[in-house]
């Protein structure tokens, strides 16, 4: 019924239009896309290894050229070592491979002995290659 007001006393249907729950839905399935798209994967553990390796092996050669004497980085199939810093160990379920294997060798001019180190997880690799200048490349 109406009153003389125009409002009327019966109270509209309570809950939610089809429209309006499908928006809900859409900005709800945007938001979980986001999310998944912003998870690291394994490709990005991996990468963060080799920059991590990269830098260990860079302060190596500035070590040798600061001492004036050479330093040895190792790698390992696990982790490596510069000179006679503590090892340093992967994350569970990386490896490490080195081309040609054995210690790379920093001389207190910079130069080095070239090596290529890869960093692998499942199909997911990254390598590091270090120049005869010394020049140290992750990719």
């Amino acid at each position: 019924m109406t009153s003389a007001t125009g409002i009327s006393d019966r109270r509209p249907d309570a809950g939610f239009t089809l429209v309006e729950l499908m928006v809900a839905i859409v900005i709800i399935g945007i938001a979980a896309a986001a999310i998944v798209l912003t998870l690291p994967g394994n490709g990005d553990d991996v990468r963060r290894s080799a920059v991590r390796l990269a830098a260990h092996a860079s302060a190596a050669r500035d070590a040798a050229i600061l001492s004036g004497r050479p330093v040895l980085f190792t790698p390992g199939a696990q982790g490596w070592q510069a000179g006679t810093a503590p090892p340093m160990r992967l994350p569970a379920g990386q490896s490490l491979s080195a081309e040609p294997a054995g210690p790379i060798i920093f001389d207190p001019t910079g130069l080095a002995s070239p090596a290529r180190l890869v960093v692998r997880q499942g199909d997911a690799s990254a390598s590091v290659r270090i120049s005869a200048a010394g020049a140290i490349d992750a990719r």
